[in-house]
C-alpha cells in the first residue's frame, strides 16, 4: 500500500503508544484521524504536533465503551477525509486486580472498551472498507495473550478475546481487508512506575534491553505494507513470552 496521502484512525491515539503511531503515520505522508476519551489537551497537542507534520488531522472525543460513539466517530472520519485505509484498534484500559475482587460492573467496563470497542471500530470501518478501495486493521493486544496474568484477570480475558477477534476478521474480511495484531512489550514506562521498577524488568527480557514505541511503529509500518499477510501477531518484546 502506497501510504502517502492516505488515511488510518487510530483509537486512543492522544497519548503514549498511540500517538507515536499516529505520529509516525504523519511522518509517513498519511492523513489521521484518531479519538481520545478524555485526554482533551493531550488530544491538542498531538493535533498540533501532526500538523506540524504537513499533514491533516482529525481528532475525535469517543468513549468506546458506548457502542452508540462509535458509528458517529467513524462517520466522522469519512465526512472529513471521504475514506478510511487502515484501522489501529490501540485504545483500552489497563485496570490490577485480583481474581477475587472482580465485579460484574469493572468486567464489564473492562471487556466493553478492549473487546467490544475494537470489534464494533472494525465492523464500522469494514463496511467503508469493503465499499472502496479495502485496507488493513491493526489490533494492538499485550502480553497476557500468550502469558496471561493473574493481576490482570479480566484485561487478560479481554486482550485474549481480541486476538481471537483478529483471526476471526481475517477470515471473514478477506481479501479486501487484512487484519493483524502487534503484541508490545516492554516499549514504554507506565505513568505510575518509578525508574527503578520499570528498569528491573531488563533482567526478564532475554535481549537484555527495553524496548521503544518505535519498535511497534515498524511493526505497524511493515503490517501496513505485507500484502500477503492476515490473520498473524507480530510480537515486539524482546523474547519475554518465550
Amino acid at each position: 500500500m502506497e501510504l502517502k496521502d492516505k488515511v488510518i484512525l487510530v483509537t486512543g491515539g492522544a497519548h503514549r503508544v498511540g500517538k507515536e503511531m499516529a505520529l509516525s503515520a504523519a511522518r509517513w505522508g498519511m492523513n489521521v484521524a484518531f479519538t481520545y476519551k478524555s485526554s482533551v489537551r493531550l488530544s491538542e497537542t498531538t493535533r498540533v504536533e501532526i500538523e506540524a507534520l504537513g499533514r491533516q488531522c482529525l481528532a475525535i472525543r469517543c468513549d468506546q465503551s458506548k457502542t452508540e460513539e462509535i458509528q458517529p466517530a467513524v462517520d466522522a472520519v469519512i465526512a472529513r477525509f471521504g475514506r478510511i485505509d487502515v484501522l489501529v484498534n490501540s485504545a483500552a484500559n489497563f485496570e490490577q486486580r485480583d481474581f477475587f475482587e472482580v465485579t460484574p460492573e469493572g468486567w464489564d467496563t473492562v471487556l466493553n472498551t478492549n473487546t467490544r470497542g475494537p470489534f464494533f471500530f472494525t465492523q464500522a470501518v469494514a463496511r467503508y472498507m469493503l465499499a472502496g478501495e479495502g485496507g488493513s486493521i491493526v489490533n494492538i493486544v499485550d502480553e497476557s495473550v500468550l502469558k496471561p496474568s493473574v493481576d490482570f484477570p479480566d484485561h487478560s480475558v479481554s486482550k485474549g478475546a481480541l486476538w481471537t477477534m483478529t483471526r476471526l476478521a481475517a477470515l471473514r474480511l478477506a481479501p479486501k481487508i487484512r487484519v493483524n495484531a502487534i503484541l508490545p512489550g516492554a516499549v514504554l514506562q507506565p505513568p505510575d512506575w518509578e525508574d527503578e521498577r520499570y528498569a528491573a524488568l531488563i533482567n526478564q527480557v532475554p535481549l537484555k534491553r527495553l524496548g521503544t514505541p518505535q519498535d511497534v511503529c515498524r511493526a505497524l509500518e511493515y503490517l501496513i505494507h505485507a500484502e500477503y499477510v492476515t490473520g498473524q501477531m507480530m510480537v515486539v518484546e524482546g523474547g519475554v513470552t518465550m
